[in-house]
């Protein structure tokens, strides 16, 4: 479990409170959408998630370990680990199979374990293939499992990705996200998903709206999402399929009102016929 407590942070003792009072619990294995407006605070409460960043005010605890207590730091970020949203900014060995390896290594592990833990985290992102290519001759999509894979070798149990694909073309952002999605099924790792893409955010089980370095609002991607004049208030979109929809109820079709997903709408359209 994350715990986070009143959490407030700033950048510096003159600058406003980037977060202000944060209460929220992540349980394990959920899927947590984080969106808001730019600047609302996004990606500052996901660095304090594994102590990237340290409260000013308030605690945040994960399994029990403060992120401010140095000696529980490196226990802290073996449990969550940090997908930037550039994947060069944490890829750093010659070799896929080698930057994979290096937080196992960095733990001191035994090499045995290191194996064990590359080839598995190797196979579920689809990276076998690729193992002994130079990352920087990969795609952009390959560079995310690349650093997604290297997050399931120091066997953590929460995963945060801040805007992980916002770099990418559709077909590599899919990769991406397929790629997650097993994990989140199959092996029930946690996720800390920001986006700034609402039509990602449907993936979650729950979705919290930052604005001003407050939650807003919390609850399902059906809660958050069936109501666009509440997200157009707050400086976001709703998704392009439920736009669509609130169009044609306008028109007269008012079946159609709050579909969310172009599958959905679809569904809907055919049983007018």
């Amino acid at each position: 479990m994350i715990e986070i407590r009143n959490l407030q942070f700033r950048y510096g003792e003159d600058q406003p409170l980037a977060l202000d009072g944060i209460d929220l619990d992540i349980p394990p294995g959920q899927w947590l959408a984080l969106i808001g407006p730019n600047g609302s605070g996004k990606s500052t409460l996901a660095r304090c998630l594994n102590g990237l960043l340290l409260p000013t005010g308030g605690s945040v605890r994960v399994d029990g370990l403060d992120t401010a207590a140095e000696d529980e730091l490196m226990a802290v970020r073996e449990r969550v680990s940090f997908v930037f949203q550039n994947p060069d900014n944490q890829i750093i060995a010659t070799s896929v199979e080698d930057d994979v390896a290096f937080g196992p290594e960095n733990l001191g592990l035994p090499r045995e374990e290191i194996s064990r833990r590359v080839e598995a985290a190797l196979h579920v992102t689809g990276l076998l293939a690729l193992r002994e290519k130079a990352p920087h001759l990969l795609s952009g999509g390959e560079k995310q499992r690349v650093a997604i894979a290297g997050a399931l070798a120091m066997a953590s149990h929460y995963l945060v990705l801040d805007e992980p694909t916002s770099m990418l073309d559709p077909l590599m952002r899919e990769q991406v996200l397929a790629s997650l999605r097993l994990l989140h099924s199959s092996h029930g790792l946690g996720v800390i998903y920001v986006t700034n893409i609402i039509e990602e955010a449907l993936l979650a089980e729950r979705v919290i709206v930052l604005e001003e370095g407050r939650i807003v609002r919390e609850g399902t991607a059906e809660e958050i999402f069936r109501d666009p004049q509440w997200l157009t208030a707050h400086g976001l979109d709703a998704p392009q399929a439920c736009r669509i929809a609130a169009m044609l109820a306008d028109d007269g079709y008012e079946t159609l009102r709050g579909a969310l997903t172009p599958e959905e709408l679809t569904e809907r359209i055919c049983e007018l016929s």
